[in-house]
């Protein structure tokens, strides 16, 4: 008799728990599995990527590839993936850019260009990476987004051990995603930390 209560108070148990799983089926179901239609998901990416990104060349006809997957939620993720590895494989190499006009130039700019001691930068770094922000209009020199200045880097074209300097022709303005990907040795690793990934994303889970 005692073993019997145990069952069935074992079995309660069980029931009770269930309880919440079957009241709130739909909304996990919703959670776990995505039905419906990816067109409005698609533009939604389209618009963001070529206003935002409009020196990146997408493919937007990608998603045919996953024609086949029904879940929409993982279609949508692989749709994701491919935006992001596009944006990553896009040619690009730090070339000298232009100067500014010389009236802009402050005391001391001939001077601090050239090389010095140990590869440290000098000590006006700062105004020559706002000069250089404000040639490039606040844009990344790569994929052309608009970036805050203290968001912005500055990546010299021709590096110092091959005779570079900190001249304001071979300083190239980045974003922080193109940044990461041209100092990069492991792309696939580096596409997990982009803020390009996490704002596609973020769709994905609307």
């Amino acid at each position: 008799m005692v073993l019997d209560l145990r069952f069935v108070f074992i079995g309660f148990l069980v029931i009770a728990s269930l309880i919440p799983l079957y009241i709130y089926r739909k909304e996990i179901y919703k959670r776990f599995y995505k039905t419906g239609s990816i067109k409005a998901f698609l533009k939604d990416c389209e618009i963001y990527l070529v206003s935002n990104f409009p020196k990146i060349s997408f493919d937007f006809n990608c998603y045919l590839k996953y024609e086949n997957e029904k879940d929409i939620r993982i279609k949508e993720t692989l749709i994701v993936e491919d935006f992001v590895n596009q944006f990553i494989a896009q040619e690009y190499e730090l070339t000298t850019q232009n100067s500014i006009a010389k009236e802009l130039l402050w005391g001391g700019y001939e001077a601090n260009s050239r090389l010095i001691k140990d590869n440290k930068r000098p000590t006006d770094w700062a105004q020559r990476k706002e000069a250089a922000w404000n040639r490039e209009a606040g844009k990344c020199n790569r994929c052309g987004t608009k970036t805050k200045l203290i968001d912005s880097q500055a990546l010299l074209a021709k590096q110092m051990k091959d005779g570079g300097g900190f001249n304001l022709e071979n300083i190239v303005i980045l974003c922080s995603d193109c940044s990461k990907i041209i100092r990069s040795e492991n792309k696939q690793r580096t596409a997990k930390d982009l803020n390009l990934t996490y704002n596609l994303m973020k769709k994905v889970e609307a």
